[in-house]
């Protein structure tokens, strides 16, 4: 039997066996996880093994449905054994070649509160053998009601580090495995079935996460739902990384009160040579080209926090040459004169756009008056471009 003094209890259940069609009552879809983690266990020692075994009363104890329900849940162990379920409905495992429709259970016997199982042939070692899987907590699944909460918790468990994709209305139906004409008015679906669902697992304290859901309209017809799931934060850890983060920023603060704090910080989308200052009043601010302005509350504090993370960028980063032709030469324009062939001069104006560095040489994107744009074929040397004729 599996052990109950724990808080979590994780079976690695392959994506396909997740996106079902759940057409299977909440306590059938938990004796198949069960049961399906017991096989696992026993997968692992002997990978040849084909018919594995369980107790009614680890069945009947470990999801409270009562002692003395077996004749219960032998009646949903046959359903089971009978029901035709789709797999793999979202395409998550694009390299599986499943197709159609299994039981979960292929066959199964009742004798003397031993139960004795095993899977279908095509499926056996996907499932027992993942390559994409979800983590799922049985202990989780133990404190869940509804059959759409369960479903919605594995789907939000396999995409965890993913996002859930955005589905039409009838493809989440049938995921929950609602057949047609139930629940067809739209306002009765998301009452008993979306809302029952989410807010279930979000009253669950411990299921890691939260999840919120988007719809959208094609008309005055809602065709599509959007899952949105949202780790929560441990609330100790949480507190305590405030209170260091806080302790952190006042060090800094008062070590570069009325100077330069850093720059390049493109990872932010900031250009190379913005530079971030503290000032008197220990206000973060930014001088971009000379012009020094204090940054929104806003601003800051994502700004703070990126520096928290990432200490090492709390330095001045000397400009390379390529950094100061783009800082300082990129827009300026220059007045270019030509003679023709019968004497007559012709004025055009060039705009610097952009520069390239090739072996310590630069090349220059240059845009004509016409808007033409074209690269010089000519490199140039740093001080020869510094010492062009710009027009103010």
């Amino acid at each position: 039997m599996l052990s109950m003094n724990t808080n979590e209890i994780i079976i690695d259940k392959d994506s396909s066996s997740i996106q079902i069609s759940n057409k299977i009552t909440a306590i059938q879809r938990k004796s198949y996880n069960y049961m399906l983690k017991i096989a696992k266990n026993e997968f692992k020692k002997n990978p040849e093994k084909q018919v594995f075994t369980v107790t009614a009363d680890e069945l009947l104890v470990f999801f409270g449905i009562g002692e003395q329900n077996y004749s219960r849940l032998k009646n949903e162990l046959e359903v089971l054994n009978r029901t035709q379920i789709r797999y793999n409905i979202l395409k998550k495992n694009r390299k599986s070649k499943i197709s159609g429709a299994f039981t979960l259970i292929s066959e199964f016997e009742y004798e003397r509160g031993v139960i004795s199982y095993s899977f279908p042939h095509k499926i056996r070692n996907m499932i027992l053998n993942p390559k994409m899987f979800g983590k799922i907590n049985l202990v989780v699944i133990k404190s869940l009601r509804s059959r759409y909460s369960i479903a919605l918790y594995e789907l939000a468990e396999d995409y965890l580090n993913a996002q859930i994709p955005k589905m039409t209305i009838e493809k989440f139906r049938d995921l929950m495995g609602l057949e047609e004409g139930q629940y067809y008015k739209f306002s009765m679906f998301k009452k008993y079935v979306i809302d029952v669902a989410v807010n279930e697992i979000n009253d669950r304290e411990n299921i890691n996460f939260t999840i919120t859901y988007e719809l959208e309209k094609i008309g005055q017809k809602i065709t599509h739902i959007k899952f949105i799931v949202h780790k929560k934060e441990n609330t100790e850890q949480t507190g305590e990384k405030q209170k260091n983060f806080y302790r952190w920023k006042n060090l800094i603060v008062k070590k570069y009160k009325e100077q330069p704090l850093c720059n390049n910080l493109t990872e932010l989308k900031y250009l190379k040579w913005t530079l971030f200052f503290i000032d008197k009043n220990g206000f973060l601010g930014k001088d971009v080209e000379d012009n020094r302005t204090i940054l929104e509350k806003e601003e800051a504090f994502k700004l703070w926090e990126f520096l928290f993370e990432n200490p090492k960028k709390l330095e001045i980063v000397p400009l390379t040459q390529l950094d100061i032709l783009r800082k300082d030469f990129r827009g300026k324009k220059i007045e270019q004169i030509t003679t023709t062939a019968l004497g007559g001069r012709v004025a055009t104006i060039l705009e610097f756009k952009e520069f390239k560095e090739e072996n310590e040489r630069f090349f220059i994107e240059i845009e004509q008056e016409d808007g033409n744009r074209f690269w010089t074929q000519k490199s140039f040397g740093f001080e020869e471009i510094l010492g062009m004729g710009f027009l103010e």
